[in-house]
């Protein structure tokens, strides 16, 4: 029995108990606990102590490496790996204070510590932190709320509490705080906000956004928290202007900060208003508009080449989805829809509970199969019901989950750089698509003509069915080659009749041949 048709019964069969059943496809998020370690695993000389049972260790250290680029090795993080006998006979605190106890032989660099707590350790109130230990042992605890907080706002409260908590961790690693902030500095600095494991395509984006600050003359200073360590923490706020990476996190502390702050663009007219806007900020304003005009003659060259190529055409006619986190989905769609001009069948966010952009995995799915798009921007989910759904949609990542490696600087979405990586790509995925369609003679083709018996052409039927199955088929089809599509759908499908000695299409044949296209 198909996985979809065992839970429709069991949905049907909680109505008939009086149950409301409250079924999720497919998850697309984590808790607050991942985005703590996400957060603070950046820090390289603060020790992390999970306080979580056997497994918290394992899975983001070692599992998650073989399958993602999400996190690397992080050699600062270690787990209490507390087991059924901590739980129900000798409490976690003992294991606890053992796992601190042995922490500074692994290196005594890591003064300061953060215990962090998961799901499992705050869904059974384990005893450890609150019972005694001293503040000597310079240890801190950070409560992840991983029962009500997903991911991203698990990375917002890590920010601050990092914020909060900085004199501490400061001292607890033997650095001078007031020293480090006395540091002379030249240029107007930028502080940017975001950039931690588990974004997709962090390396990349955090790359174009350092460009275009540096372009218009302004100095990088705190990328908080993917290339800081604790002594970073003390000239976060020494800047003139903040960028943050992403909508769903980090405003707050830029909040915190008291500085004026910026979100990271996308698309050549939000990119333009971002750079004239930072200008302003730092001073810089005729550097920033002198930094515009050279990059329309640099960077954005190789979009303008597109642009007058005959893939203008391509993107009015062709049709994009793309599910991913509010900041890509936001980006995307400014750059597909408004500047490239192409249609949207489906834009939903990760986080809208409301509105448009909310959808279900269920929702995405189906319009997948009504009106489904050339191209699918999203995670390992998407790519699935591609496939389940056995549709000519080509796939791009732009979110996670999913098995996605994205460690190279060269694949922005964000700002010029990432128009000309998104304009490349697409144009690429049209050029597969047209190739799919040339009439290219196989080896297997050319022996069934050898060998099978043909039977004239005026004497193949077509049942009303098959020629309702083959619209409905056509219609997943890119608009801009179904007309091709159609054609060589219509010679495979009389040419599989031929091969089956019958006289007629059947909507079987119809399916079958359009199995061979999908592959």
């Amino acid at each position: 029995m198909p996985l979809s048709q065992e839970v429709e019964n069991l949905a049907q069969s909680a109505l008939r108990a009086g149950l409301t059943p409250n079924v999720r496809r497919d998850v697309d998020t984590s808790n607050g606990f991942w985005g703590a370690l996400f957060t603070f695993g950046c820090l390289p000389d603060v020790q992390v102590v999970i306080n979580g049972p056997v497994g918290c260790y394992t899975l983001p250290i070692t599992s998650i490496l073989n399958y993602t680029d999400t996190i690397p090795n992080l050699p600062n993080v270690i787990s209490t790996d507390f087991t059924e006998r901590e739980v129900t006979l000798d409490g976690t605190n003992p294991i606890l204070h053992a796992t601190l106890a042995g922490r500074s032989k692994l290196n005594n660099r890591r003064r300061a510590t953060i215990v962090l707590t998961t799901q499992e350790s705050e869904l059974i109130s384990t005893d450890g932190f609150e019972s005694g230990l001293s503040a000597d042992e310079r240890v801190i605890q950070f409560d992840s709320r991983a029962l009500e907080m997903d991911e991203w706002r698990g990375r917002d409260a890590a920010l601050s509490f990092l914020y909060e908590n900085r004199d501490w961790l400061l001292a607890a690693s033997g650095h001078d705080a007031q020293a480090l902030r006395r540091a002379p500095r030249v240029k107007p600095r930028v502080t940017i906000i975001g950039p931690t494991y588990g974004c997709f395509n962090s390396y990349s984006d955090l790359a174009e956004i350092e460009r275009l600050a540096r372009g218009i003359g302004a100095e990088v200073g705190c990328v908080m928290p993917f290339r800081s360590s604790v002594k970073d923490l003390a000239t976060m706020d020494d800047c003139d202007a903040c960028i943050v990476m992403y909508r769903e996190f980090g405003a707050s502390l830029a909040a915190r900060l008291n500085k004026p702050y910026l979100y990271a663009p996308f698309g050549i007219q939000d990119t333009t208003a971002f750079l004239r806007e930072l200008g302003r900020m730092l001073g810089r304003a005729s550097e920033a508009e002198a930094f515009i005009a050279r990059e329309k003659q640099t960077t954005l060259k190789a979009f303008w080449d597109l642009w007058r190529s005959p893939h203008q055409d391509f993107f009015g006619t062709s049709s994009f989805g793309v599910a991913a986190g509010e900041t890509y989905t936001h980006g995307l769609r400014r750059i597909l829809q408004d500047e490239f001009g192409m249609r949207s069948t489906v834009v939903a966010s990760r986080q809208a509970k409301s509105g448009p952009l909310a959808y279900s995995a269920a929702d995405i799915r189906q319009t997948l199969l009504d009106d489904p798009p050339m191209l699918m921007f999203g995670s390992i989910n998407e790519k699935i019901y591609i496939s389940e759904l056995e549709l000519l949609t080509g796939y791009i990542p732009a979110s996670f989950p999913g098995p996605v490696v994205r460690r190279a600087t060269g694949t922005p979405f964000m700002g010029y750089a990432g128009v000309v990586y998104l304009a490349q790509e697409i144009s690429n995925f049209l050029f597969e698509i047209l190739f799919r369609h040339l009439p290219v003679e196989g080896l297997e083709r050319k022996q069934a003509e050898e060998t099978t018996e043909t039977i004239p052409e005026a004497e193949i039927a077509w049942h009303p069915d098959a020629i309702e199955r083959m619209n409905v088929v056509l219609k997943k089809v890119p608009f801009f080659v179904r007309i091709s599509a159609s054609k060589k759908l219509r010679v495979e499908a009389e040419r599989e009749a031929v091969q089956r000695r019958i006289r007629e299409v059947t909507p079987d044949i119809i399916d079958d041949v359009a199995r061979r296209f999908a592959r």
